[in-house]
């Protein structure tokens, strides 16, 4: 097995039921967090507390055959459906490097620079040039450097899901194909 990923969809805002479900079969799995303030119970004073980033997308770590991932989550409650590739009708697999990069960039404990989460064609239609961040904690990441009212974002864009970060335009370095 080479530890790729792929991407879980479901419907209704369950995708921490299906998380729960994967954690009980012992599967590694990944669901994009940050931290929104919300009213809890009678107390009207806002808590911080870690929501979905997304609705409706789990990311599974693959450690065992399709074939056998499928029969697992056939017994899960809740509606789901393995992400396919357009055209082909295969399931769309993420390597582990590329979800290893994606997690670090969207840790929410990480506050000391502004993120905003989108969608993959929001994020395809923003104008950028390919890079890779050369200096601080995000070293080696490789995605496309946006220009936005003389700010730089970062944006990596994983499974339908694009992580948008303020970086410094000076941490990173075009990439020649």
């Amino acid at each position: 097995m080479d530890n790729s990923w792929v991407v879980i969809r479901t419907f209704n805002r369950r995708e921490m039921e299906v998380g729960a479900f994967l954690k009980e079969n012992k599967l590694p799995c990944f669901i994009p967090m940050t931290y929104k303030e919300k009213v809890i119970g009678d107390d009207p004073k806002p808590r911080k507390v870690l929501v979905p980033v997304v609705h409706g997308y789990v990311f599974l770590q693959k450690i065992m055959e399709e074939d056998d991932l499928r029969k697992v989550l056939t017994r899960c409650q809740v509606p789901l459906q393995l992400m396919k590739n357009k055209g082909d009708d295969s399931v769309s697999e993420i390597s582990d490097h590329e979800m290893t990069d994606f997690r670090l960039l969207c840790d929410p404990d990480y506050v000391k620079t502004p993120v905003e989460f989108l969608d993959a064609a929001e994020a395809e239609l923003k104008p950028g040039t390919e890079v890779e961040v050369v200096h601080g904690q995000f070293t080696g990441i490789r995605g496309k450097l946006y220009k936005n009212n003389r700010k730089y974002w970062f944006i990596k864009t994983v499974g339908g899901i694009s992580v948008m970060l303020r970086i410094s335009r000076w941490y990173c370095k075009r990439v020649d194909n």
